[in-house]
């Protein structure tokens, strides 16, 4: 699906106008979910990789790039993820010689050739078995910014740079899933995606409304062996 254009117009058009009331009974729900009952506290570190938008901003590649530099520190982490896409419910560990993207989502295949992955609709069950395997010294969740269920130890708000977040409203009248400033209060690093002018672009429309420490990357391809150059993808 296609998001609507003017999700991502500088301004609330009257569109957004027109649905801003569901779109605050939407962010009301999300604060009564995150609200709701006790996180479960893990004997090991919990690294969430998130955001407050709707659809992708480059949480897979943050991801991937978290875990490499925990590797480099001598860590050994594990990869939590919902498995969107997936017909297995999990907890199930992701093992890319018998699973296939139907099995457990495309995303989670990637992300098993930087760490053992595992998939669980049920991000406390999918945790306990990591656990259990008693291998894991540190856990990076794929989304769940927005999932009480876990403690998080450090939450990583990711937002694609050229688009922000949007008008600023929340579902339907806007890309968001929470208000930005619900976001930024529970965000203990921020990371904006994208290049110089798409930085520039950010800076300009949303430094005002980042209140936790923010940096910035881009994405860029794996130095892997393969010559990139030219290549169509």
């Amino acid at each position: 699906m296609r998001a609507p254009d003017f999700w991502h117009q500088p301004r609330p058009d009257w569109r957004a106008r027109l649905l801003q009331p569901l779109g605050a009974l939407y962010a009301a729900a999300t604060a009564r979910r995150l609200a709701t009952g006790t996180p479960l506290r893990l004997d090991i570190p919990v690294i969430c990789v998130g955001n407050i938008n709707a659809g992708g901003t480059g949480k897979t590649p943050t991801v991937q790039a978290v875990v490499m530099r925990l590797r480099d520190r001598g860590l050994a982490p594990a990869i939590l993820s919902r498995g969107h896409g997936g017909r297995l419910a999990g907890p199930v560990r992701v093992d890319p010689k018998t699973h296939n993207a139907g099995d457990v989502g495309d995303e989670p295949l990637l992300a098993a050739d930087f760490a053992p992955t595992w998939v669980a609709r049920d991000r406390v069950a999918g945790a306990r078995a990591i656990c259990a395997g008693g291998q894991a010294d540190c856990i990076v969740m794929d989304d769940g910014f927005q999932d009480p269920a876990l403690v998080k130890d450090i939450s990583i708000l990711v937002v694609d740079a050229a688009r922000g977040f949007g008008n600023g409203r929340c579902l339907p009248a806007g890309p968001l899933r929470e208000p930005v400033a619900a976001g930024m209060a529970r965000a203990d690093l921020v990371l904006s995606v994208g290049d110089a002018a798409a930085q520039e672009v950010f800076a300009n429309r949303w430094g005002g409304a980042v209140t936790a420490p923010h940096i910035r990357a881009r994405l860029a391809p794996l130095q892997t062996g393969m010559d990139w150059t030219g290549a169509r993808v």
